[in-house]
């Protein structure tokens, strides 16, 4: 949840397929595979380089790369790190060079959740529910979790 917007993500695994999660969110699945993970001395994963793609009637309508990080805030030197690690796995030319990408800032922990004239005007239209309905109504099968943890 970004600034009070909604994004409901669904994925999942398969064995035969490691590093690859299928996703699924604004009624359609896709791919994303981890093409880069980072340990720390215990084993814990600590970083991922993760790419999406898309592809419908062999033209890529969506791509994107997301640089994971465990740490609120990333030093320049690891987030260059990640570009060199991203170059080597050549995605620079999907979009993963430092000048075609852009930081997504985060809120730091313990911050107060937002609330504003925005906030309060959406709650008033019932714009909560709504979503709520349109993300209950744009999923497949594949998404619902229901079935999960039986």
């Amino acid at each position: 949840m970004a600034n009070g917007a909604h994004y409901f993500l669904y994925g999942k695994l398969n064995a035969a397929q490691p590093g690859v999660l299928q996703e699924s969110g604004f009624g359609v699945t896709f791919p994303n595979y981890i093409v880069d993970v980072q340990k720390d001395e215990s084993g814990a994963y600590t970083e991922a380089i993760q790419f999406q793609c898309l592809e419908r009637g062999g033209v890529r309508i969506f791509e994107g790369i997301n640089f994971l990080s465990r740490e609120p805030k990333m030093s320049d030197a690891a987030l260059q790190a990640m570009h060199g690690r991203a170059k080597t796995a050549g995605m620079y030319e999907y979009g993963a060079s430092p000048e075609q990408m852009h930081y997504v800032p985060h809120v730091p922990p313990g911050t107060a959740a937002l609330e504003n004239t925005w906030q309060q005007a959406w709650r008033a239209i019932k714009v909560p529910e709504l979503l709520a309905l349109i993300e209950s109504s744009t999923h497949s099968a594949f998404e619902d979790t229901s079935l999960m943890h039986k």
